[in-house]
């Protein structure tokens, strides 16, 4: 009976995890468009990373929503790809934060609530592996999973989540153009220039 709350609990977790990732993804486009700061290719390496790691949970949503339940298989790879991308957004954003740790060195960006958005990025990759290996941790292989989220939900949150994979890849075109390579210190959209 436990496990069984678990995986209940698991299910509904990867529902948070790709709101969570989708709302933070959002808040970017909100810097980068109302704000006016154009982001650098770590800044969109950590978006890619970020989609990545709830790419397993979306799948899982979906698996459920279909199947009505979600196996044993279908988990421990949803949240075995939240920690391969996690730990690959990781290294990306303590990159950028190296980048910028010198002493008078104002960052890149704006700070949000006082940190710059790479070292907000850190401590979602980090709260994504925490929760991932939480879940890995606790998953039993012989008790199915009756999702409790209604259909309706679970397919607003997939669909949430392809929407901001589609903008985020509107917004690399617009900023790259037809050009091969993003530049380091982006003043503008090129598609435009």
């Amino acid at each position: 009976m436990k496990s069984i709350s678990i995986r209940r609990l698991s299910y509904i977790n990867a529902h948070l995890a790709v709101l969570v990732v989708s709302c933070v993804i959002l808040g970017a486009f909100g810097v980068q468009f109302v704000g006016k700061e154009y982001p650098c290719p770590l800044c969109y390496l950590q978006r890619m990373a970020m989609i990545l790691a709830v790419l397993g949970p979306a799948r899982m949503i979906s698996i459920g929503r279909r199947k009505g339940c979600v196996d044993t298989y279908a988990f421990s790879t949803g949240f075995g790809m939240t920690v391969l991308a996690s730990i690959l957004g990781a290294a990306i954003s303590i990159r950028q934060i190296l980048l910028h740790i010198a002493p008078g060195d104002p960052g890149y960006g704006s700070p949000v609530f006082g940190l710059h958005l790479y070292t907000w990025a850190l401590f979602v990759f980090v709260a994504l592996l925490i929760d991932a290996g939480l879940h890995l941790t606790f998953i039993r292989e012989d008790v199915p999973l009756v999702p409790l989220t209604p259909k309706l939900l679970s397919k607003l949150v997939v669909w949430l989540f392809l929407l901001v994979v589609a903008a985020n890849a509107i917004a690399v075109f617009v900023q790259t153009g037809f050009h091969w390579f993003l530049l380091d210190d982006p003043t503008g959209y090129r598609l435009f220039q």
